[in-house]
């Protein structure tokens, strides 16, 4: 059995070694294998003032994020059921409470003061396991903590260490919009769009060019990153074209689509059809 077993496994990392050299001058486009059966309906929680006074600024570019998705949506396929209702939720009715007592809420936008763990910028925590609740909780970091080491190499030596020194510092309200809109793709069922020939664009921006589900985003650019054509394109394999609570069939594909799947589109219409 345990000779079966490990038969079973180097079968299997030949196929996924295959299917690398196959795709490896594509473009792919990860799904997260959810869906939303209904019209999402969409809370903002109002950020906390004790770590923000842009809380207004805040809630108001979550709305814009969402309502970039919806435009984009409309805009490629008009015939669609593609509403989002969106509500704010006052802080003194979620704070100290869990995303799970708002039941009503199927994608949550929530904020915290800052992620001292690592770089992640945000995450989407899906919970689709009971029938009666199944929702995304989107939860962003409104202030950036960076550490910096310092070194002195003034004997000549080796660069012996000194000192840490760290930095808190706001995202612009620009950047927090971007974040949201790519976090709210990943909470509409969107993994991440990979280049694996890049560059293939002439800026060094993917996430603007590209995919506003490219897995990494510059958070001290300042320009507006809106959902791409193949974005769009992506949302229709998982929703089908007459969108929320339409088409359920065939059944959603969970993993990785790439360029030879018809039913996206690839790099070449970002260029001539964003």
């Amino acid at each position: 059995m345990k000779a079966l077993t490990i038969i079973v496994v180097l079968i299997l990392v030949s196929i996924v070694w295959l299917s690398c050299l196959y795709t490896a001058y594509a473009d792919q486009y990860g799904t997260l294998g959810i869906r939303h059966s209904d019209n999402p309906v969409v809370c903002v929680f109002e950020p906390d003032h004790l770590y923000t006074d842009k809380g207004e600024d805040i809630v108001n570019a979550a709305y814009a994020s969402v309502s970039l998705w919806q435009e984009k949506l409309f805009e490629h396929s008009p015939d669609g059921n593609w509403r989002f209702l969106v509500i704010t939720i006052p802080l003194e009715d979620h704070k100290y409470k869990q995303a799970s007592q708002f039941p009503a809420c199927t994608i949550l936008i929530a904020f915290e003061y800052v992620n001292e763990e690592n770089r992640s910028l945000g995450y989407t925590y899906l919970d689709f396991s009971k029938s009666t609740h199944k929702y995304a909780h989107i939860v962003l970091f409104t202030h950036d903590f960076r550490v910096t080491h310092h070194y002195d190499a003034s004997n000549g030596g080796e660069a012996a260490y000194v000192k840490s020194t760290f930095e808190i510092k706001p995202f612009s309200i620009v950047a927090l919009q971007n974040i949201i809109t790519h976090e709210f793709g990943h909470a509409l069922g969107l993994g991440h769009y990979k280049i694996t020939d890049y560059p293939i664009y002439t800026s060094d921006k993917p996430w603007i060019d590209a995919s506003i589900m490219y897995y990494s985003i510059n958070p001290l650019d300042n320009e507006v990153a809106k959902p791409k054509y193949v974005d769009i394109k992506m949302v229709e394999t998982i929703y089908k074209k007459d969108g929320f609570g339409g088409s359920v069939s065939p059944p959603l594909k969970t993993g990785y689509y790439t360029a030879g799947d018809s039913e996206i589109c690839t790099h070449k219409c970002n260029i001539f059809r964003s």
